[in-house]
């Protein structure tokens, strides 16, 4: 199955919007390889971020681009759509330390 994938990427003064193409086995979404495959192919050479699993960051210095966000993965049946701003105010809104409710 088909999985096309929308993203973004950010360079110091402007950020493209792109897409590409991974082949998934039914219902299921892209690894982090294959993502990272698909970039390679793209001649972006990247990683994921540690804290964000949709981000990804160049490993050759110096790059002509800052970082890849993912913002949609479309399988045709189910398509993952990031909310940054949902994400935002529930950032807002969870404790920042281990506090009882």
């Amino acid at each position: 199955m088909e999985c096309i994938v929308k993203f973004d990427v950010v360079h110091d003064h402007e950020v493209k919007s792109l897409r590409g193409l991974v082949f998934v086995d039914d219902d299921k979404t892209p690894t982090t390889e294959q993502l990272q495959d698909m970039f390679k192919d793209m001649k972006y050479e990247v990683t994921v971020d540690r804290g964000d699993a949709l981000r990804f960051v160049p490993t050759q210095s110096p790059a002509s681009f800052q970082y890849i966000r993912i913002k949609e993965l479309d399988t045709g049946n189910k398509k993952f759509t990031e909310d940054r701003d949902l994400k935002g105010i529930l950032s807002n809104l969870l404790p920042t330390s281990n506090r009882p409710i």
